[in-house]
């Protein structure tokens, strides 16, 4: 997700800004026209800012890479991607949106574009004028990508919500490695034969993708009803919200939560601290660059209804202050080509939202990866949020740690989210 997950997604390294070379860049504008998100020069060059989430050098790398290809393409485009920790992303986007200096390209994630929109240009005029088909793009993708009935943003990756696992802690403990459809109680037995040494089976946090999926997987709770209304109170959502909490909080097979940090479950896992994390396809270049252990993936471990997964994911969309969105919808359009996102599938950086090349994530991904993405695809359902969804996140955060570690009931914590989250 898209990112990041933990939505997604956390970062362990800061990434600074960083501006692709040549040409012009947006605030330098020469004898041209210099305004918020881009500039044009006399000889009508085009220069527009990119934002984007990004952790370490080899997400930077491959963003940048993209970049350069829009102007391989369009060499009247220079673009200059300015990068921040995912964990800042959003809350900076909010504030840029709102006062008009957005960067011309945003990147959303599907589970927060609600509450983006009023300063996002809606995309459909543009995908018409410009004959984008739009067909090959994963149709869940673009729904979550869409609000009102308008397209916000086009898709550059989608992914439902896996375990990854320390293939060699499983070893070392001698348990075996975990089946497709693999179930709750298999899950739990894993969890507790790798809890020894110091070092635990499983990594909860409670952040809402990951949270949300083993959840929904072992009581069928979502924290959605049909109508898109918040409803976190209900007795199968406090049944599997304490079952969850009880994994660090009384079973003791996950280590507690020192505190707000979402990027602690990740940091716990590639220190091999951990067996197990809940993740996405997502993260598949970062793991491989960064953990000196053996990754394996899983499915979700299935309830009584099999196994249940979220998906969700990320595009590219322009602000309403963008002074140039032709240029940008060019750029955006190339961004989330079929050529390009194969490519960004081929280092493990996204899941393509492209069906035409979603083959080209295997290729690079981890041993074993298909059959388990291919079940967690058939059983997952798209991640709906309220429209005012990241006060939610954060109260989750805020009252959820205190349920895993035992200091409060599932049932005290949900209802003070539930209370204190906005309609």
């Amino acid at each position: 997700m898209g990112r990041r997950m933990h939505g997604g997604r956390r970062s362990l390294a800061v990434a600074t800004a960083v501006v692709i070379a040549g040409g012009l860049t947006a605030g330098c504008g020469g004898d041209g026209q210099e305004t918020p998100g881009g500039s044009k020069a006399a000889n009508g060059a085009v220069a527009l800012t990119w934002s984007m989430w990004a952790s370490g050098t080899e997400d930077r790398n491959a963003w940048q890479k993209v970049a350069d290809q829009v102007t391989q393409k369009y060499p009247n485009i220079k673009i200059t991607l300015e990068t921040s920790p995912f964990n800042d992303y959003f809350t900076k986007l909010g504030t840029r949106l709102a006062g008009g200096s957005a960067a011309c390209i945003v990147s959303m994630q599907s589970l927060r574009t609600g509450g983006y929109v009023s300063g996002m240009r809606p995309l459909d005029d543009l995908i018409k004028k410009n004959n984008l088909d739009v067909a090959d793009f994963d149709s869940s993708i673009m729904e979550g990508l869409a609000s009102g009935g308008k397209q916000y943003a086009l898709p550059y990756d989608v992914g439902s919500l896996i375990i990854t696992y320390n293939k060699d802690m499983f070893k070392a403990a001698g348990v075996p490695a975990p089946k497709v459809g693999w179930s709750v109680a298999d899950f739990e037995s894993a969890a507790k034969k790798l809890t020894t040494g110091g070092k635990y089976g499983f990594v909860a946090y409670p952040s809402a993708l990951g949270m949300f999926s083993m959840i929904m997987s072992q009581s069928g709770a979502e924290p959605l009803d049909a109508s898109g209304k918040l409803t976190l109170t209900t007795e199968p959502m406090k049944a599997g919200f304490q079952w969850y909490a009880d994994l660090p909080g009384k079973q003791g097979v996950a280590p507690k939560v020192p505190g707000v940090n979402n990027n602690w479950a990740e940091t716990q896992f590639l220190s091999g601290a951990v067996a197990m994390s809940v993740n996405g396809p997502w993260s598949v270049l970062e793991l491989k660059a960064q953990a000196k252990f053996d990754v394996g993936l899983a499915t979700i471990p299935a309830g009584p209804n099999g196994t249940k997964s979220y998906s969700a994911g990320s595009g590219f969309g322009i602000s309403q202050s963008c002074p140039y969105p032709d240029e940008a919808f060019k750029a955006i359009s190339t961004m989330t080509s079929a050529e390009v996102l194969g490519q960004l599938g081929s280092v493990g950086r996204a899941y393509p939202a492209r069906k035409s090349v979603q083959n080209t994530w295997y290729e690079n991904a981890f041993e074993g990866a298909k059959p388990v993405l291919d079940a967690a695809n058939a059983s997952a359902k798209p991640f709906r949020t309220t429209r005012n969804w990241d006060p939610v996140e954060k109260l989750l955060a805020q009252y959820g740690i205190q349920a895993l570690n035992g200091q409060a009931t599932a049932a005290d914590v949900l209802s003070q989210v539930q209370q204190q989250s906005p309609a």
